[in-house]
């Protein structure tokens, strides 16, 4: 078990290197330089539960005050909802309820194909759920989780890597592992899927190239 000795200290110089590149004294606070969120979070829910056809992206990044009670519904009528193909939750303060809540989304829904969960306060519970969930989607491409308040652990990133050997659609995997083992094996399947998804691109799709 020495491993994770040696390499925890590195995963947490690289956390902390990240994290005072992205601005000193905002610990944890995402990258992005933009002008407040304009989107309208109550407008853009009851158009994913009206399955509006326009509505193919939505974005709430870093909208800091949306309550979990409405972070769930979003969760829950992505389930139904078939023409929203992008999914970001960036820097909202979701925690384990809400990955929980989309990785039951995850099982029903087979529409969408990324989803960014990326600076929240997720911790290996709600990792965890969400490695599950991809288990048996394989039409989710993008998943992004990196950056959480606290490290995810080396069992959840075990799972991870597993989840990836069997999942064969998801070709970028938004996440920075600490332990060699799982990186290792993560980037292979990651490898793997982008080459399943090129020849499958070829094969169906060879009059579009």
């Amino acid at each position: 078990n020495h491993n994770v000795t040696t390499t925890q200290p590195q995963c947490n110089l690289n956390v902390n290197t990240i994290t005072t590149i992205r601005g000193e004294g905002e610990k944890m606070n995402p990258v992005f330089d933009e002008p407040p969120n304009p989107t309208n979070v109550d407008d853009t829910l009851q158009r994913i539960k009206n399955n509006d056809a326009a509505l193919t992206e939505v974005n709430l990044n870093n909208i800091k005050n949306i309550p979990i009670p409405t972070l769930k519904e979003f969760a829950k009528a992505m389930e139904r909802n078939t023409h929203v193909k992008k999914f970001s939750l960036a820097a909202t303060r979701s925690n384990d309820p809400i990955a929980v809540a989309m990785s039951e989304m995850l099982k029903e829904n087979k529409s969408l194909r990324s989803l960014n969960l990326e600076s929240n306060f997720i911790t290996s519970a709600g990792a965890a759920a969400l490695v599950d969930s991809l288990r048996d989607n394989d039409t989710l491409t993008e998943i992004k989780i990196d950056n959480q308040r606290q490290q995810l652990g080396t069992s959840v990133e075990m799972e991870m890597a597993k989840m990836l050997e069997d999942n064969n659609s998801i070709v970028k995997f938004g996440y920075h592992f600490c332990q060699q083992g799982p990186r290792a094996r993560a980037a292979a399947a990651i490898t793997k899927n982008n080459d399943l998804s090129k020849n499958t691109h070829t094969h169906h799709h060879s009059d579009d190239i």
